[in-house]
């Protein structure tokens, strides 16, 4: 069984194959009963773009987004693990061969530019590899 992550959203706008769905992110204090007590809600809008969907989609309509639970896995590598042990890896490397401090930590700063710079390269085909489903609620 594959398992999957759904969020509700409302349709944004629907051109042609392309569809618009805005989806609204709470932190976990922003669906806390208390939040408007202690700290003012962190709730925000995100639009998530569908480039092909199959159906038949009105703007306002509610519907449910559906990814593969292994797509946000490979997310969490590609945004957070993969640049934490590049930049942990040239501070050591950097240090041991230097024994300066300044400069492995420039080291391992400067290490993330060209890994963001390939990502932005790349963000077409990465996006085109995180698809969303849509499904009528």
């Amino acid at each position: 069984m594959v398992k999957q992550v759904e969020h509700e959203g409302i349709v944004a706008s629907v051109c042609g194959n392309k569809m618009v769905v805005r989806v609204v992110t709470s932190s976990a204090c922003g669906s806390c009963v208390a939040k408007g007590h202690c700290m003012p809600a962190e709730n925000r809008d995100m639009d998530i773009h569908i480039d092909s969907f199959s159906g038949n989609f009105e703007t306002g309509e509610q519907v449910t987004l559906v990814m593969r639970q292994s797509l946000g896995m490979r997310a969490l590598f590609i945004c957070y693990l993969v640049p934490f042990v590049l930049a942990f890896t040239a501070l050591i490397v950097v240090y041991q061969t230097t024994r300066n401090e300044l400069a492995s930590g420039l080291a391992s700063l400067f290490i993330l530019v060209p890994y963001y710079f390939m990502l932005k390269m790349f963000n077409q085909k990465i996006t085109k590899s995180f698809g969303f489903t849509v499904k009528k609620k």
